[in-house]
Protein backbone atom coordinates (compact mmCIF):
# COMPACT_ATOMS: atom_id res chain seq x y z
CA UNK A 1 0.00 0.00 0.00
CA UNK A 2 3.19 2.71 0.85
CA UNK A 3 4.37 1.68 -2.55
CA UNK A 4 1.53 2.30 -4.18
CA UNK A 5 1.20 5.26 -2.33
CA UNK A 6 4.56 7.09 -3.14
CA UNK A 7 4.03 5.94 -6.63
CA UNK A 8 0.94 7.70 -7.38
CA UNK A 9 3.04 11.03 -5.75
CA UNK A 10 5.62 10.95 -7.63
CA UNK A 11 3.58 10.20 -10.66
CA UNK A 12 1.27 13.53 -9.57
CA UNK A 13 4.83 15.44 -9.15
CA UNK A 14 5.85 14.28 -12.36
CA UNK A 15 2.63 15.64 -14.22
CA UNK A 16 2.86 18.56 -12.36
CA UNK A 17 6.80 19.69 -13.20
CA UNK A 18 5.33 18.62 -17.07
CA UNK A 19 2.48 20.98 -16.68
CA UNK A 20 4.39 23.77 -15.42
CA UNK A 21 7.36 23.25 -18.24
CA UNK A 22 4.60 23.58 -20.38
CA UNK A 23 3.11 26.98 -19.14
CA UNK A 24 6.38 28.68 -18.82
CA UNK A 25 7.27 27.58 -22.78
CA UNK A 26 4.06 29.19 -23.82
CA UNK A 27 4.96 31.94 -21.51
CA UNK A 28 8.18 32.07 -24.00
CA UNK A 29 10.29 31.57 -19.90
CA UNK A 30 12.51 29.26 -21.80
CA UNK A 31 15.21 28.65 -20.10
CA UNK A 32 12.63 28.13 -16.85
CA UNK A 33 10.98 25.77 -19.17
CA UNK A 34 14.15 23.13 -19.62
CA UNK A 35 14.83 22.78 -15.92
CA UNK A 36 11.05 22.40 -15.43
CA UNK A 37 11.10 19.25 -18.61
CA UNK A 38 14.40 17.84 -17.14
CA UNK A 39 12.96 17.75 -13.75
CA UNK A 40 10.08 15.73 -14.99
CA UNK A 41 11.85 13.43 -17.60
CA UNK A 42 14.24 12.85 -14.50
CA UNK A 43 11.62 11.12 -12.63
CA UNK A 44 9.30 10.13 -15.35
CA UNK A 45 10.41 6.31 -15.67
CA UNK A 46 6.86 5.18 -14.79
CA UNK A 47 4.75 7.62 -16.97
CA UNK A 48 3.16 6.79 -20.27
CA UNK A 49 5.78 6.51 -23.04
CA UNK A 50 3.36 8.76 -25.60
CA UNK A 51 3.83 11.09 -22.35
CA UNK A 52 7.92 10.87 -22.38
CA UNK A 53 7.86 10.86 -26.00
CA UNK A 54 5.78 14.28 -26.52
CA UNK A 55 8.24 15.62 -23.62
CA UNK A 56 11.11 15.18 -25.05
CA UNK A 57 10.28 16.52 -28.35
CA UNK A 58 9.17 19.88 -26.62
CA UNK A 59 12.27 20.16 -24.55
CA UNK A 60 14.41 19.17 -28.07
CA UNK A 61 11.97 22.47 -29.38
CA UNK A 62 12.99 24.74 -26.91
CA UNK A 63 16.53 23.97 -27.07
CA UNK A 64 16.03 24.73 -31.03
CA UNK A 65 14.25 27.91 -29.94
CA UNK A 66 17.18 28.79 -27.37
CA UNK A 67 20.19 28.36 -30.63
CA UNK A 68 21.01 24.96 -29.17
CA UNK A 69 20.44 22.93 -32.42
CA UNK A 70 22.61 19.95 -31.33
CA UNK A 71 20.83 19.25 -28.54
CA UNK A 72 17.53 19.22 -29.88
CA UNK A 73 18.36 17.32 -32.28
CA UNK A 74 19.50 15.18 -30.17
CA UNK A 75 16.25 15.20 -27.67
CA UNK A 76 14.11 14.85 -30.62
CA UNK A 77 15.82 11.62 -31.69
CA UNK A 78 15.64 10.57 -28.20
CA UNK A 79 11.75 11.27 -28.44
CA UNK A 80 11.45 9.39 -31.88
CA UNK A 81 13.15 6.18 -30.13
CA UNK A 82 10.61 6.03 -27.55
CA UNK A 83 7.35 6.68 -29.81
CA UNK A 84 8.29 6.57 -33.64
CA UNK A 85 4.92 7.69 -34.57
CA UNK A 86 4.79 11.18 -32.67
CA UNK A 87 2.96 13.18 -34.08
CA UNK A 88 1.90 17.07 -33.24
CA UNK A 89 -1.45 18.65 -33.11
CA UNK A 90 -3.24 20.22 -35.97
CA UNK A 91 -2.95 23.40 -33.88
CA UNK A 92 1.06 23.02 -33.60
CA UNK A 93 3.09 26.21 -34.91
CA UNK A 94 4.49 25.82 -38.84
CA UNK A 95 8.38 25.77 -37.47
CA UNK A 96 7.88 22.87 -34.65
CA UNK A 97 6.02 20.85 -37.44
CA UNK A 98 9.18 21.53 -39.82
CA UNK A 99 11.28 20.34 -36.85
CA UNK A 100 9.38 17.20 -36.58
CA UNK A 101 9.42 16.18 -40.13
CA UNK A 102 13.33 16.95 -40.59
CA UNK A 103 13.94 14.99 -37.59
CA UNK A 104 11.73 12.24 -38.29
CA UNK A 105 13.66 12.25 -41.74
CA UNK A 106 17.22 12.20 -40.04
CA UNK A 107 15.78 9.23 -37.41
CA UNK A 108 14.91 7.18 -40.63
CA UNK A 109 18.27 7.24 -42.64
CA UNK A 110 20.19 7.38 -39.24
CA UNK A 111 23.27 4.67 -39.43
CA UNK A 112 22.67 2.65 -35.77
CA UNK A 113 24.80 -0.16 -33.76
CA UNK A 114 22.47 -2.54 -31.42
CA UNK A 115 24.31 -5.37 -29.46
CA UNK A 116 22.54 -8.60 -30.00
CA UNK A 117 23.17 -12.03 -27.66
CA UNK A 118 26.77 -13.24 -28.80
CA UNK A 119 27.47 -16.57 -29.59
CA UNK A 120 29.66 -17.77 -27.10
CA UNK A 121 31.28 -16.07 -23.76
CA UNK A 122 33.57 -14.30 -25.04
CA UNK A 123 31.38 -13.20 -28.12
CA UNK A 124 30.49 -9.95 -28.82
CA UNK A 125 27.57 -9.38 -31.46
CA UNK A 126 25.99 -6.20 -33.30
CA UNK A 127 23.50 -5.61 -36.04
CA UNK A 128 24.33 -2.40 -37.90
CA UNK A 129 21.45 -0.17 -39.74
CA UNK A 130 23.32 1.53 -42.29
CA UNK A 131 20.38 2.81 -44.97
CA UNK A 132 22.96 5.19 -46.51
CA UNK A 133 26.11 2.56 -46.21
CA UNK A 134 27.98 5.16 -44.78
CA UNK A 135 30.23 2.69 -42.60
CA UNK A 136 33.32 1.26 -44.05
CA UNK A 137 34.47 -0.69 -40.62
CA UNK A 138 32.86 -1.58 -37.34
CA UNK A 139 35.39 -1.74 -34.44
CA UNK A 140 35.21 -3.38 -31.25
CA UNK A 141 37.13 -1.38 -28.31
CA UNK A 142 37.80 -3.39 -25.79
CA UNK A 143 40.06 -3.14 -22.66
CA UNK A 144 40.62 -4.96 -19.26
CA UNK A 145 39.95 -2.24 -17.03
CA UNK A 146 36.92 0.44 -16.72
CA UNK A 147 40.02 2.91 -17.82
CA UNK A 148 41.47 1.51 -20.46
CA UNK A 149 43.51 1.51 -22.26
CA UNK A 150 41.26 0.32 -24.87
CA UNK A 151 42.51 -1.67 -28.07
CA UNK A 152 40.69 -2.00 -31.19
CA UNK A 153 39.82 -5.05 -33.09
CA UNK A 154 38.09 -4.93 -36.92
CA UNK A 155 34.75 -6.72 -36.54
CA UNK A 156 33.38 -9.30 -39.28
CA UNK A 157 30.35 -8.36 -40.75
CA UNK A 158 27.74 -10.65 -42.86
CA UNK A 159 25.06 -8.52 -43.85
CA UNK A 160 23.84 -6.40 -40.78
CA UNK A 161 25.66 -8.44 -38.64
CA UNK A 162 28.97 -8.10 -37.13
CA UNK A 163 30.82 -10.41 -34.30
CA UNK A 164 33.88 -10.46 -32.94
CA UNK A 165 35.65 -12.09 -30.13
CA UNK A 166 36.86 -10.42 -26.80
CA UNK A 167 41.04 -11.31 -26.56
CA UNK A 168 41.84 -13.25 -23.88
CA UNK A 169 44.69 -12.68 -20.96
CA UNK A 170 47.60 -14.16 -21.83
CA UNK A 171 46.69 -16.71 -18.77
CA UNK A 172 43.23 -17.34 -19.79
CA UNK A 173 40.33 -18.03 -17.12
CA UNK A 174 37.79 -15.72 -15.70
CA UNK A 175 38.30 -12.27 -16.80
CA UNK A 176 36.16 -9.23 -17.62
CA UNK A 177 35.76 -6.63 -20.17
CA UNK A 178 34.80 -3.25 -20.73
CA UNK A 179 33.89 -3.01 -23.99
CA UNK A 180 32.04 -0.62 -27.01
CA UNK A 181 31.60 -0.77 -30.88
CA UNK A 182 31.98 1.58 -33.30
CA UNK A 183 30.81 2.12 -36.29
CA UNK A 184 33.23 4.09 -38.71
CA UNK A 185 32.84 5.81 -42.26
CA UNK A 186 35.49 6.47 -44.68
CA UNK A 187 37.50 8.85 -42.85
CA UNK A 188 37.13 6.61 -39.87
CA UNK A 189 35.03 9.41 -37.97
CA UNK A 190 32.56 7.52 -35.77
CA UNK A 191 28.65 7.73 -37.61
CA UNK A 192 26.94 4.93 -34.65
CA UNK A 193 28.10 3.43 -31.38
CA UNK A 194 26.76 1.58 -28.71
CA UNK A 195 28.85 2.72 -25.42
CA UNK A 196 32.28 4.83 -25.41
CA UNK A 197 35.41 5.07 -23.57
CA UNK A 198 33.67 7.01 -21.03
CA UNK A 199 30.40 4.46 -20.59
CA UNK A 200 31.76 1.00 -21.81
CA UNK A 201 29.60 -1.85 -21.62
CA UNK A 202 30.81 -4.91 -19.16
CA UNK A 203 31.46 -8.29 -20.01
CA UNK A 204 32.39 -10.76 -17.20
CA UNK A 205 33.61 -14.14 -19.45
CA UNK A 206 33.93 -17.67 -17.06
CA UNK A 207 36.82 -20.06 -18.46
CA UNK A 208 37.66 -17.40 -20.95
CA UNK A 209 40.92 -19.20 -22.88
CA UNK A 210 44.17 -18.11 -23.64
CA UNK A 211 44.77 -15.58 -26.99
CA UNK A 212 46.53 -18.92 -28.74
CA UNK A 213 43.62 -21.14 -28.20
CA UNK A 214 41.13 -18.62 -29.47
CA UNK A 215 39.45 -19.63 -33.02
CA UNK A 216 39.17 -15.84 -34.03
CA UNK A 217 43.55 -15.88 -33.46
CA UNK A 218 43.77 -18.99 -35.47
CA UNK A 219 41.28 -18.01 -38.25
CA UNK A 220 43.33 -14.66 -38.66
CA UNK A 221 46.46 -16.84 -38.39
CA UNK A 222 45.34 -19.07 -41.24
CA UNK A 223 44.09 -16.28 -43.80
CA UNK A 224 47.36 -14.59 -43.39
CA UNK A 225 49.46 -18.08 -44.15
CA UNK A 226 46.78 -18.75 -47.33
CA UNK A 227 47.58 -14.76 -48.29
CA UNK A 228 51.52 -15.46 -48.46
CA UNK A 229 50.96 -18.59 -49.84
CA UNK A 230 49.28 -17.10 -53.01
CA UNK A 231 51.95 -13.87 -52.97
CA UNK A 232 54.80 -16.50 -53.16
CA UNK A 233 52.88 -18.43 -56.00
CA UNK A 234 52.55 -15.52 -58.08
CA UNK A 235 56.32 -14.35 -57.38
CA UNK A 236 58.19 -17.43 -57.93
CA UNK A 237 59.90 -18.02 -61.43
CA UNK A 238 58.51 -20.45 -63.54
CA UNK A 239 59.93 -24.07 -63.81
CA UNK A 240 62.44 -24.57 -66.09
CA UNK A 241 61.24 -26.24 -69.67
Amino acid sequence: MLVLLISALLGADSAASLASARKLADALRYEEAVVEYQRYLGGAGDRPVRERSEALFELGFVHLVLGDEVTAQQRALEALELDASLSLPPSAPARQVDFLSEVKRKFITRTRVTLEPGDGPQAVKARLIDPEKKVKRVLLRHALSSNGPFYSLEMRCVAALCAAELPSPSQGGDFTAWYFVEALDGRNSTVAAVGDALEPRQLAVVGGRPWYQSPLTWGIAGGALVAVGIVVYLLAPPPPR
